[in-house]
């Protein structure tokens, strides 16, 4: 049998810069580099690790925007077999003690906004070798561009398999505490694969990035790109201002947002399809996007969008754009190479139609959840599932329909309340951009539903009216709203992901 301990992802950044040294690889702002150029940035980074003393199996955790030091950190750690550890940049100061403490990294590598955050919890992270600052001139921490500066662009000789840990990527916390997921080389490469083979990512791709790459969407996307050769637009964050403005000028022919990014878009006043007609793939994900914008989508952009479900842990569907309006209501049936089934809670699959938990498996799941035993086993079915957490029924074609997630289920007076089915409605009322239902306690039904809603600019309504509307159109009693917010944002994750722990909180605090 052939020895593999050669496969790992950082491989392919060397072959194309090799092979397409003249290749645009990497735009972020005004840095335009190619293959050749960003291979020997990551070369000297990594070079500059393994010279500072870290090892195969070290951890460097990063607190960063997107930037080329984060895509710097995570080729070259790739190329030595050091673990990159994303946390989140939303989190500050004491926050963040968690994750560290649970990941215990050999260096951080922080941006220069976090340096007072850092100072005051640097005596609770005593494991934490190296403190590597992006501040040009900073007097508390080593700066980054002074720690790679003498160090050789040669390719560094570290044997690294596909069995070896790449990253550690923290669940959003939107259910609890953040959970990190372990993921190898050989789940990365199979990203690398089967993205690039659903989603049609070649040489000659343009792949715009916007969301946080501490999310796995977002990462996901990346390897494809890169092992592909394709062009990489890395943007520092989402914005509806510009967005549109990089799409026409690099000609991007794939993107990916959320829902709430894609809404946005939408209601841009200077939205335009043809401002977007570059794209090949428009690829949303993180909540279902409303029937009536897939519709939108459907006549001004046809044949582009994609929608994707999916878990960090690995599990992995896509609803193509020849069924987004057939099967408007779907996710999709599971992407290549992954399978699932639906369970009933004594884990017995259930018939056709009926609804239980969706639980999926595929070449892309973790290795688990970082010093959780437990939890893990209780995330397995049979130790070849993941179980997802979230609730839904199957065709006889196989597509799977998502009806909402266990945990924001509505229980309202003995009867399962599902929000999803409540937004489409909310959604399709001419004033509304944004809404998001959730449950919030009551003394007589135990839960009742309440709205969030944020409107289309330009447009007014007041709440009461709204609700009215909204409750005239819902098909059952139990569904009615019993409260209705109108808000000038919502409570999101770096992705963009609306938290609807968060308006529950925010809600129970308003009423003290």
């Amino acid at each position: 049998m052939f020895n593999m301990d050669f496969l790992n992802v950082g491989m392919m950044l060397r072959r194309n810069a090799i092979h397409y040294p003249d290749k645009l690889a990497v735009v972020h702002g005004e840095d335009r580099l190619t293959y050749k150029e960003f291979n020997r940035r990551v070369n000297r980074l990594s070079n500059a690790l393994l010279k500072n003393g870290l090892t195969k199996g070290d951890r460097i955790a990063m607190l960063l925007p997107n930037s080329l030091e984060m895509l710097e950190l995570f080729w070259a750690t790739a190329k030595i077999g050091v673990v990159i550890v994303p946390l989140n940049p939303m989190v500050r100061g004491k926050d963040n003690v968690y994750q560290l403490n649970d990941c215990c990294p050999k260096m951080i590598v922080f941006h220069k906004t976090y340096e007072q955050d850092i100072v005051l919890i640097k005596d609770q992270l005593d494991y934490i070798e190296f403190f590597i600052s992006t501040c040009e001139h900073s007097t508390n921490f080593t700066n980054y561009q002074a720690f790679i500066k003498s160090s050789h662009d040669n390719e560094p000789n570290v044997s690294v398999s596909e069995e070896d840990v790449a990253n550690i990527m923290y669940s959003s916390g939107t259910t609890g505490l953040p959970k990190g997921i372990i993921h190898t080389h050989k789940t990365r490469i199979m990203y690398a694969f089967l993205w690039g083979m659903e989603y049609g990512v070649t040489y000659n791709s343009k792949v715009l990035a916007t969301g946080s790459l501490v999310f796995n969407g977002s990462v996901a996307f990346m390897y494809p790109a890169i092992c592909a050769g394709a062009t990489y637009i890395l943007e520092s964050k989402f914005d509806k201002d510009t967005v549109m403005n990089t799409i026409e000028r690099e000609s991007v022919t794939h993107t990916m947002m959320v829902p709430t990014q894609v809404i946005t878009t939408l209601d841009h006043p200077d939205y335009k399809p043809e401002r977007l007609s570059s794209l090949q793939v428009l690829l949303t994900l993180g909540s279902p996007l409303p029937r009536n914008r897939k519709e939108q989508i459907g006549e001004e952009l046809p044949g582009r969008l994609f929608e994707l479900y999916g878990l960090t842990e690995g599990f992995l569907t896509t609803l193509r754009p020849d069924f987004v309006l057939e099967k408007p209501t779907s996710v999709g049936p599971p992407m290549i190479f992954n399978e699932f089934k639906i369970i009933d809670e004594k884990e017995a699959e259930v018939p056709i139609g009926e609804v239980g938990e969706i639980v999926g498996r595929g070449p892309t799941l973790m290795s688990g959840y970082l010093n959780k035993e437990e939890e893990t086993n209780a995330s397995m079915l049979d130790d070849k599932w993941i179980k997802t957490g979230d609730l839904g029924y199957t065709d006889e074609e196989g597509y799977i329909y998502l009806v909402d997630r266990k945990k924001d289920m509505i229980i309202s007076g003995g009867v399962n309340v599902f929000p999803r089915d409540i937004e489409e409605i909310v959604s399709t009322h001419e004033a509304v951009s944004q809404v998001a239902v959730v449950g919030i306690p009551d003394e007589k039904w135990g839960e009742i539903p309440l709205a969030q809603v944020v409107l289309k600019d330009g447009i007014d309504i007041q709440e009461e009216e709204l609700m009215l509307w909204v409750n005239d159109r819902v098909p059952a009693k139990f569904q009615r709203l019993k409260a209705l917010s109108i808000v000038g944002d919502m409570p999101k994750n770096a992705s963009g992901k609306i938290l609807k722990r968060q308006i529950r909180e925010q809600y129970q605090k308003s009423l003290k």
